[in-house]
C-alpha cells in the first residue's frame, strides 16, 4: 500500500482519541538557560607548583620522622612495639597518597631507604595492618591560616563512602545486589582555611545531627558559628550550640513551624527568627544575608577528598577504616597548605 516514503496510517483507540493529540517535549516553549558563570585562576603559577609538590616524598618522610623512627616509650607486657607511631603514620600516608597496598608499601619504603642509604628497618605489611587499627582516630590540631584569636566559621556535613559492593557500571547495567554496604563520613570544615578540623566515620544508619557534638568536642580552637543543612534542624543541635555560645546557621525545613513553650507562647529562639525571616524575605535572600552559602565549602572538601583518594574504603575493620579516613584528611590538609587556587569571576562577554 504505497511506498515507504508515504506517511503510515496510525489508528487510535477511543480512549486515546479522547485524550487528544500527544504533544512532544520539544514542541513546548523552552525558557532560555542562563549562561554558566565562568571563573579564571589568578595564581596559576603558584598553584601549579603546589600541585607538583603533592608528589614530593619529603612531605611525609621528613627528618623529624626519620629521627623518631623507632618506638622509645614504655613497653607493655606481650608484643613490644618496635616502630614509633610517626613511622607507622608515615607509611600509611605514603600508602594512601600513592594508592598502594600494604605489601607494595613495604616494598616501596624498603627500596626508598636503600636508595637513601639509611640504616633503618621497615615495618612489615602485617605490622602496618595491625598498627593502623591502634592509631588515634582524631585529627591533630591544625594551625589556622588566619590569626589564632579569630573564631572559626565551621561548616559540617556528611557523605557516604563505599565499603564493598559492585561498581557503578555493573549497577547501571544489571542492577544492585544486596552486598552493597556504605559508611558515613562526618566532616567539620573550616571554610576560611580549607582545612578539615574534625572527621568521623560511622555506620550508614547514624544520623547527622547526633554527630555534631562529637565533632565539635575534638576541636581545640574557638568556634563562633556553625553552618549545616536541614538534617541538623533538631532541638538537640540548637540546645548544644546555645550551651557552647555558638551561632547556628541552619535553614529550617520546608514544613517548619514556630517553636512554643508548654503554655503555647512563642519562644525567643534563633530558629523562630529564621522561620519568620524566610517567610518575609524568601529562602534564597535569607541564605545570602546570614552567609549560609559559605557552607558549600564542606561539599567542596568532601568532593576533593573523594576525587583524590577515591570513593571506596580500602580497610575492612571499622577501627582501621576510621584511621584510614583520618589519614586521608591529614593528607588533604597538607595538600591545601601547599597552595590553593584563587579564582575570580570572568566579566560577561
Amino acid at each position: 500500500m504505497g511506498t515507504s516514503a508515504q506517511r503510515k496510517i496510525r489508528f487510535f483507540t477511543p480512549k486515546q482519541a479522547a485524550k487528544g493529540p500527544k504533544i512532544g517535549k520539544h514542541s513546548q516553549p523552552v525558557a532560555s538557560k542562563q549562561p554558566k558563570t565562568a571563573y579564571r585562576l589568578t595564581n596559576w603559577p603558584a598553584y601549579n607548583q603546589a600541585l607538583i609538590q603533592r608528589g614530593s616524598l619529603q612531605l611525609w618522610l621528613d627528618q623529624q620522622t626519620l629521627e623518631n623512627w623507632y618506638f622509645t616509650g614504655p613497653q607493655k607486657p606481650g608484643g613490644a612495639f618496635r616502630y614509633s607511631q610517626a613511622c607507622i603514620e608515615c607509611a600509611l600516608h605514603v600508602k594512601y597518597v600513592l594508592g598502594l597496598a600494604f605489601r607494595q608499601t613495604q616494598g616501596f619504603l624498603t627500596s626508598l631507604l636503600q636508595t637513601l642509604k639509611l640504616d633503618l628497618k621497615i615495618p612489615s605489611y602485617t605490622q602496618l595492618c595491625r598498627r593502623q587499627a591502634q592509631l588515634s582516630q582524631q585529627l591533630a590540631p591544625t594551625p589556622a591560616a588566619s590569626t589564632d584569636s579569630q573564631a572559626v566559621y565551621l561548616v559540617v556535613d556528611s557523605t557516604g563512602v563505599k565499603m564493598y559492593g559492585e561498581g557503578e557500571w555493573k549497577v547501571r547495567q544489571h542492577g544492585s545486589s544486596k552486598r552493597r554496604s556504605w559508611r558515613k563520613v562526618h566532616i567539620a570544615y573550616d571554610e576560611a582555611t580549607n582545612q578539615v578540623l574534625a572527621i568521623a566515620l560511622t555506620s550508614s544508619d547514624v544520623d547527622d545531627a547526633s554527630m555534631l557534638q562529637p565533632l565539635l568536642e575534638e576541636l581545640t580552637i574557638p568556634v563562633n558559628r556553625v553552618a549545616a543543612d536541614g538534617a541538623y534542624d533538631q532541638k538537640k543541635v540548637y540546645a548544644y550550640l546555645q550551651q557552647q555560645q555558638i551561632q547556628a546557621i541552619i535553614p529550617p525545613r520546608a514544613n517548619a513551624i514556630l517553636w512554643t513553650d508548654r503554655q503555647g507562647r512563642l519562644l525567643v529562639h534563633e530558629r523562630n527568627q529564621a522561620v519568620l525571616a524566610i517567610k518575609a524575605l524568601g529562602l534564597a535572600e535569607w541564605k545570602w544575608q546570614v552567609g549560609y552559602h559559605r557552607r558549600s565549602k564542606a561539599e567542596t572538601g568532601m568532593y576533593r577528598l573523594k576525587v583524590i583518594f577515591g570513593e571506596r574504603l580500602r580497610s575492612r575493620g571499622l577501627a582501621s577504616q576510621q584511621v584510614e579516613v583520618r589519614i586521608k584528611a591529614d593528607c588533604l590538609n597538607q595538600f591545601c597548605r601547599l597552595g590553593m587556587p584563587m579564582a575570580v569571576k570572568k566579566p560577561p562577554t
